[in-house]
Formats: C-alpha cells, sequence, structure tokens
C-alpha cells in the first residue's frame, strides 16, 4: 500500500515525471495546464471550476510535501504540481483561447522564474505550502499584469 501511495505522490507531484527532465522541468511542467485548462472548457460552471482547482492544490500541497519528504529536499525542482495547478488559475479565469492560452504562460514563467516580491518570501515557507503558495501569488500577478495590459490595449487601440 506504501508503494502505491508513494508512486501517486510522485505522479502528481512531477506531472507525471515530467518534472524529472534534466532541463527546465518548470516550464515542461506548466505545458500540463494546458490541456487541463481544455479539460476545463468541458465544465459548463465557474463555481464547478474553481471547487476543482481548490481541491486540486490541497492535494498539491499535500503530494508536494509528501514528495519532498520522500526525497529528503525542501523544494525539489522536479515538483511541478505548483506550475500546472497555479496556471490553470489564469486559465480558468480567461477563455481558453490561443492570446490567453500564450500570454497566460509566458507571464507566468517570467513572475515564477525571477520571483518579484512578496513571491520568494512564499517561496521561503517550509512544506507543501510554501512549494504551492509562490506559484500561486505568481499566477495572480501574471493575471494582474494581463489585466492591465488588457486595459491599456483597449484603452489606446
Amino acid at each position: 500500500m506504501i508503494k502505491i501511495h508513494n508512486f501517486l505522490i510522485t505522479i502528481i507531484s512531477t506531472g507525471f515525471y515530467i518534472g524529472k527532465m534534466p532541463f527546465m522541468p518548470g516550464t515542461f511542467g506548466s505545458l500540463i495546464a494546458i490541456p487541463l485548462g481544455y479539460l476545463f472548457t468541458f465544465i459548463p460552471s465557474l463555481k464547478v471550476k474553481i471547487t476543482v482547482v481548490v481541491l486540486s492544490i490541497l492535494i498539491g500541497i499535500y503530494a508536494s510535501d509528501r514528495y519532498a519528504k520522500l526525497i529528503g529536499k525542501d523544494d525539489p525542482g522536479e515538483i511541478v504540481v505548483d506550475e500546472y495547478l497555479a496556471l490553470l488559475i489564469f486559465y480558468i479565469i480567461f477563455p481558453f483561447k490561443p492570446l490567453y492560452i500564450i500570454a497566460g504562460f509566458i507571464l507566468f514563467r517570467i513572475y515564477d522564474i525571477f520571483k518579484p516580491f512578496p513571491i520568494k518570501h512564499f517561496e521561503a515557507l517550509h512544506g507543501g505550502v510554501g512549494i504551492m503558495l509562490d506559484d500561486i501569488i505568481a499566477v495572480v500577478y501574471a493575471i494582474i499584469t494581463f489585466l492591465i495590459i488588457k486595459k491599456l490595449y483597449e484603452v489606446f487601440i
């Protein structure tokens, strides 16, 4: 039973082992959000989408915490559940169309990589909460940035 549990923790945390890629695991892990976002287009209710994302994030906190303890590292780079679940928030807020998919991906990756204030402080929290929370704040920054860009475009173009 423990082997199955650890296998599921590994699958969730590493995004079906995508996080174990030798280069850019976070970027490739973020790509998982795109097919998940597409699947969400079949859910007509925003309340159901939000409920699924919140429950998924809670599972992601648990899985990333357990995986980190399993391999003995605080925030292993191969954990990508934080990337794909955080970016999914962007994809349920905006229409799932190419412009929004690309903009969300690029903006999220910029904030996730450079970690402007206060994102880095959230990363310092221990366990699954710290692993997940910095990416959730990064996607909030991406959402705000996109809303500003969109508004500026509407005003000036």
